[in-house]
């Protein structure tokens, strides 16, 4: 029964088996999804290796047209498909690739993801980031929130925030879109540590910038966009720490890098901008826990920041309706700064992270 089955598969005549032979098929041109990933080498061995099975075990695969998937992955047809075997083209350079007989249980786990997403260190390694979360949404694996929010940290510890600029340009294909808000805060909390590093002058400063002032534009297309928004909190676009973020770099390079001139007039936009959204900040909650304390302190610290660089800016210190809002918000923050720092643990308050030491850069 098994062999008539094969033999009726490998005489049927579709698109992807024009011929009535399996050693026939060999010969054929089929061409598979051109969407499948490839991966120039990386720095390490162990990433090549990864990305490679990756690619081979699922990517490849769910690329395939589904005569061939069948092929691979029902058991009934090993043996043909070992004694007769059957290479395809696949791709937009024709690449030869030969079918095998394969379990659908030794796929690489969706954990593996992050096993990957952790061999890369170098800016060509992330290069790879974009085309492998293609790869995995081709592939009807998608990411969860905590996936992105992790991806996002540990590019910014790379210093590769380029690499999640570049997903987010390709949305359809990687599936990042600068819709929610634990993504968005994460991204430019990494960009305001960034600047910070870098003691918020060039050439970090500018970097950031540009980086901030890019995903803010992304964040204005329609993919990037939710469907149904209820409210203003809702809306990443409108949040104060996104604002108060570009807030901050824009002023502090009017300060330290353009003699206080606010040359491009961003610096007096940002700031009306950020009181006109003052209301969707996360200003009154009462956080009993450190992780909570923690999201409050990274949101609220940019904020706190940009105005204080704000006001030390031509046109907007001058500005009385707008600088006026801006020290009593500035105050009102500081409150709330050092309401939060008190409630930290002990061990915190003695060994500040790279947030509290903000005003110290200010100088």
């Amino acid at each position: 029964m098994a062999q008539r089955a094969v033999g009726r598969l490998f005489r049927c005549q579709t698109t992807s088996f024009p011929r009535q032979s399996i050693g026939s098929i060999t010969q054929s041109r089929t061409y598979a999804n051109n969407a499948i990933p490839t991966f120039p080498p990386t720095s390490s061995p162990e990433l090549d290796q990864a990305l490679k099975r990756f690619r081979e075990e699922l990517f490849i695969p769910f690329g395939l047209n589904t005569e061939q998937r069948r092929l691979m992955f029902r058991r009934k047809y090993t043996e043909k498909l070992e004694q007769e075997p059957v290479t395809v083209n696949i791709g937009d350079n024709d690449e030869p690739y030969q079918l095998r007989p394969m379990d659908p249980l030794s796929r690489p786990p969706k954990k593996a993801f992050r096993d990957v997403v952790s061999l890369m260190k170098t800016k060509q390694d992330w290069q790879n980031l974009a085309p492998f979360l293609g790869g995995l949404r081709m592939s009807k694996r998608k990411l969860s929130l905590a996936h992105w929010e992790w991806t996002v940290r540990k590019a910014g510890k790379a210093d590769a925030l380029g690499a999640i600029l570049e997903c987010a340009k390709q949305a359809e294909r990687t599936g990042l879109r600068l819709n929610n808000n634990g993504i968005v805060q994460s991204i430019f909390f990494w960009l305001h540590l960034k600047a910070q590093e870098g003691q918020f002058k060039d050439p970090a400063l500018s970097k950031a910038l540009s980086l901030a002032k890019q995903f803010a534009a992304l964040m204005e297309a329609p993919e990037h966009s939710r469907r149904e928004i209820k409210s203003i909190q809702e809306d990443p676009k409108r949040q104060p720490f996104v604002i108060g973020t570009l807030l901050e770099l824009s002023a502090a390079r009017a300060v330290n890098e353009l003699g206080g001139k606010d040359e491009t007039g961003d610096v007096h936009a940002y700031a009306q901008r950020l009181m006109a959204n003052w209301e969707a900040g996360n200003f009154s909650r009462d956080p009993t826990d450190w992780v909570t304390i923690d999201f409050m302190l990274q949101e609220n610290m940019p904020i706190y920041n940009g105005i204080k660089l704000a006001l030390l800016v031509e046109g907007v210190a001058n500005d009385r309706p707008l600088s006026g809002p801006l020290k009593r918000r500035m105050n009102q923050l500081g409150q709330l700064i050092a309401n939060l720092k008190e409630l930290a643990p002990e061990r915190v308050q003695q060994k500040p992270t790279l947030g509290y030491q903000q005003s110290q850069l200010l100088h």
